[in-house]
């Protein structure tokens, strides 16, 4: 590499110093590292000749250039050029002439030191050796945009290695990372090859050694990796690891800082994971048999932080599911591990397993208190209210686990859990509990259906929708009716809503029509003074309550400027569209079916928790195109009835048969209930005259089984049912939603977003490579205030900068009154590099969508390390 320019410059220089000579100059350059080939000697020629000085080749014409210079010319400048080396002084015929002449010297180093402006000679060695790397344009250019003219030897190579690797940035941890995702098998990684081409080999081990303590006697790139996983499994857990006590390295916060970053990377991190897998499966290396073992001799919370490999992960789940298996109780404790690995970085690969098991945990814990909760009900209207406060959870936990069983693809390992889960809510739970309700009903329930001092369904209108159309000739209201939405299911939905939107709401419920399916429930909704059953058709006021043309017609005769129309119709409109059809609208009708038309269809009705989150997520679609479209404020979510679902199948024990009934005066039947105009007495059923909520020409009757009994009959499923009297499929609830501006809500104190942080730490001193963050949530998780997930580190500046420390992730979604119980501690590690001055701790919003990132100011912390190694405790 020449550079034709700078090099004439320096030529120049020789000519101009008049220091102790006479006017004229005569200067050797002996070039033998042939810098000047390949026309670069042609360059700089034009340059010297406007200077007067002539350029003259010495090939073995010594006598002809003796006398060109001594006769023919004396009086001319001359640059003599070899591109050979200097001969010895007793072979060299021009010796006389060079002894009062000047010397050029153009290594093919020093054109590189002209190049970067090296001074001196302390790197010229190291330039010699690594003069192939200056060969290629292609690596020379995007070194020049590296370099600074600090650097020594070791920064030197860190440039090399930074343009072979193709790193962002000149930083050891972030070569190497790039350098193993090219391959860990250096005869497959063409950045490596080059490496060894270009004579840096064992430049790299040293600084691997330098960076990472990683010495061996013959290293590898598969090595340094496993030393690294194993230094951080040293470092995170309790596990001895003798038999690789030579893979451990010294420098255990660089290792732990590189494991982390790597892990954490939005795009590299599947390679981290890939090669991890490859690492602990290699029947060479015998990790894998190794590491279960020492496993096995050790408990999860000896663990919980260690990330290296998945098979932590697999261990704390299994020990999970041994431990409920064998009705071991530590419910608090399992809980717990589910949080700690949360944040951890096969969190992601487990999660439905995890959440699975989470929900079959406090499927456990709540079947503890349940008989004392169940003998606490005295009363119909008591129950009730306890199903509202805290009995529909387990309905909740129970779909909850299924959801996220039937989403994962492993769920071998919960086999038994999913058998104790089926056998505890319905052998258990669902059984104590209809049981309960059935005597309760017996008891306090008359001939009629009607629970006293309960709302009913067929007076939802009048109750909860007529208020608001006629306080005023201006407020709007929309009523969504979920299609067998159950109780527990509209608790999920205020609560995403809460967290999602501005509004405010209030959950509260009816009882059901009775029989609980979407024929009478359906009617029982629409605005009417009466409901009639005739010809098997339901009738508000007279007209036909099926279909949503008919619906139509009844709303809009109550009030005319109403819209009838499907969820669908809602989701599909844009703002423009939905300004024009509803602009003068003041009740909306909508209707929305998701979770009944999965259920009542055997060959999708496992599918059913599956789209319960659907119709949550589309409601709350609804609801934030309505009012951002600035349609309306107010909202109802309610359901014309609820369900009852088990996984398994029935046994045909449970089943009543249906031929004690007169087919001819049955009116209608289904696996809940037989609605007819006969008035007998049936074994496990109960019996309500329902005159009282249908105008019909003559009594009729509803007869449900009891407890979780079916009728028996042909088509449909057995697994998700409705029709009759279960708190599940009669607690109809209903959801009043009023969206509220931000300074309407901090009026009122409502604070919406998410939970806040603060750092507790009395003093803001850093004296160890390792050292404790102290987080407290300063507000319990609640309606309005949902989880916030941070990552936190220290950086070297107080806006931008890098991080000088390892960044851990942390959820915060605790919902304890307690603020003790809201604090959790992180522990940050130190990079190598790291100067005794101030850094700063930034905790930031892992939400991509957050516009502030910072959660809190960065706080400055004081590094103050008396010595710096890498044994601190």
């Amino acid at each position: 590499m020449l550079n034709a320019e700078k090099t004439a410059q320096a030529i120049l220089k020789k000519f101009n110093d008049t220091e102790g000579y006479s006017d004229r100059r005569i200067v050797f350059w002996y070039d033998k590292d042939e810098t000047a080939a390949d026309g670069g000697l042609e360059e700089i020629e034009p340059i010297l000749e406007e200077n007067n000085i002539q350029v003259h080749r010495l090939e073995q014409n010594f006598f002809e250039t003796k006398k060109l210079i001594e006769k023919d010319k004396p009086d001319t400048h001359f640059l003599i050029y070899s591109s050979r080396a200097e001969p010895q002084s007793d072979k060299n015929w021009l010796l006389d002439i060079q002894l009062y002449s000047e010397r050029f010297e153009n290594s093919r180093i020093s054109d590189i030191k002209s190049e970067f402006g090296i001074e001196g000679y302390d790197l010229d060695n190291f330039l010699e050796e690594h003069y192939k790397f200056f060969e290629s344009k292609a690596r020379v250019e995007p070194f020049r945009k590296l370099y600074d003219p600090k650097w020594r030897q070791d920064e030197m190579v860190l440039g090399f290695l930074t343009v072979l690797t193709g790193s962002d940035t000149i930083d050891f941890k972030d070569i190497v990372r790039k350098l193993f995702l090219k391959s860990l098998y250096e005869n497959e990684n063409p950045a490596w090859a080059e490496i060894q081409r270009l004579n840096l080999e064992d430049d790299f081990w040293e600084l691997a050694g330098k960076y990472f303590g990683f010495i061996q006697s013959d290293p590898t790139l598969r090595k340094l990796f496993l030393s690294i996983l194993l230094t951080h499994i040293k470092r995170n857990t309790v596990l001895p690891l003798k038999k690789y006590k030579n893979y451990i390295n010294s420098m255990s916060n660089e290792c732990e800082i590189f494991i982390r970053t790597w892990m954490d990377h939005s795009k590299d991190g599947i390679y981290f994971d890939q090669y991890s897998r490859e690492t602990f499966e290699d029947s060479q290396l015998k990790l894998e048999k190794y590491l279960k073992q020492e496993i096995k001799e050790t408990e999860p919370c000896d663990y919980l932080d260690a990330e290296a490999f998945d098979v932590f992960d697999r261990a704390i789940i299994r020990q999970i599911v041994d431990s409920l298996c064998n009705d071991l109780e530590e419910y608090e404790k399992y809980l717990d591990w589910i949080f700690q690995r949360k944040s951890k970085h096969w969190y992601p690969q487990f999660q439905h397993i995890y959440s699975a098991l989470e929900y079959a945990i406090k499927l456990h814990r709540f079947a503890k208190g349940f008989e004392k909760t169940l003998a606490s009900c005295k009363d119909v209207r008591g129950f009730i209210a306890r199903y509202e406060k805290d009995l529909y959870q387990m309905d909740y936990y129970y779909r909850k686990f299924y959801f996220h069983y039937d989403l994962d693809n492993k769920t071998d390992i919960l086999a038994n859990i999913r058998e104790r889960v089926e056998n505890l809510y319905n052998n258990n739970l669902i059984d104590k509990m209809l049981g309960h309700w059935s005597e309760l009903i017996d008891t306090d329930v008359g001939d009629y259906w009607k629970v006293e001092l309960a709302d009913r369904q067929d007076e939802f209108y009048k109750l909860y929708v007529q208020n608001t159309i006629q306080k005023n000739d201006r407020d709007k209201i929309a009523v969504i009716i979920s299609d067998a939405m159950r109780y527990e299911i509209a608790v999920e939905l205020q609560d995403e809503l809460n967290q999602s939107t501005r509004g405010t709401m209030q959950l509260k419920t009816m009882v059901g029509s009775l029989p609980s399916y979407t024929r009478l429930g359906m009617a029982s909704l629409l605005p009417h003074d009466s409901l009639q059953l005739k010809d098997n058709h339901y009738l508000a006021d007279g007209i036909s309550t099926e279909g949503t043309a008919n619906r139509a017609k009844i709303v809009d005769k109550t009030i005319p400027d109403s819209v009838t129309l499907t969820s669908e119709d809602v989701l599909n409109l844009s703002r423009d569209e939905a300004r024009e059809k509803f602009q003068g609208k003041r009740l909306f009708y909508i209707y929305h079916n998701v979770i009944d038309s999965t259920g009542d269809n055997e060959s999708s009705e496992d599918k059913v928790f599956k789209e319960t989150e659907t119709a949550i997520q589309e409601i709350q679609k609804i609801i934030e195109k309505l009012t951002n479209f600035q349609i309306l404020n107010n909202v109802i979510v309610t359901a014309d009835h609820g369900f009852i679902y088990r996984r398994d199948d029935l046994e045909s024990v449970y089943k009543l048969d249906k031929a004690t009934f007169d087919k001819d005066r049955i009116i209608d039947s289904k696996k809940r209930f037989i609605l007819t105009t006969e008035n007998i007495d049936v074994m496990n059923t109960h019996k309500f005259k329902i005159n009282n909520l249908v105008e019909t020409e003559n009594n009729l009757y509803a007869y449900v089984p009891v407890a979780d009994l079916r009728f028996r009959m042909q088509g449909g499923g057995l697994k998700f049912v409705h029709g009759g009297l279960a708190p599940q499929e009669i607690i109809i609830p209903v959801l009043k939603y009023s969206y509220k501006k931000s300074s309407q809500l901090a009026s009122k104190g409502i604070k919406k977003g998410k939970v806040g942080v603060t750092v507790t730490n009395p003093g803001r001193r850093i004296t160890s490579n390792s050292f404790s963050v102290n987080l407290l949530q300063t507000e319990k998780v609640s309606d309005k205030l949902k989880p916030l997930k941070v990552r936190i580190a220290l950086w070297d500046s107080e806006f931008d900068g890098e991080k000088v420390s390892d960044e851990k992730t942390v959820i915060l979604e605790r919902s304890s009154e307690e603020p003790t119980e809201r604090q959790q501690k992180v522990i940050l590690t130190l990079g190598n590099n790291v100067e005794n001055k101030t850094y700063y701790l930034k905790l930031i919003d892992d939400d991509p969508t957050a516009i502030n990132k910072n959660v809190i100011e960065p706080i400055p912390f004081e590094v103050d390390l008396l010595l710096k190694d890498d044994f601190d405790f």
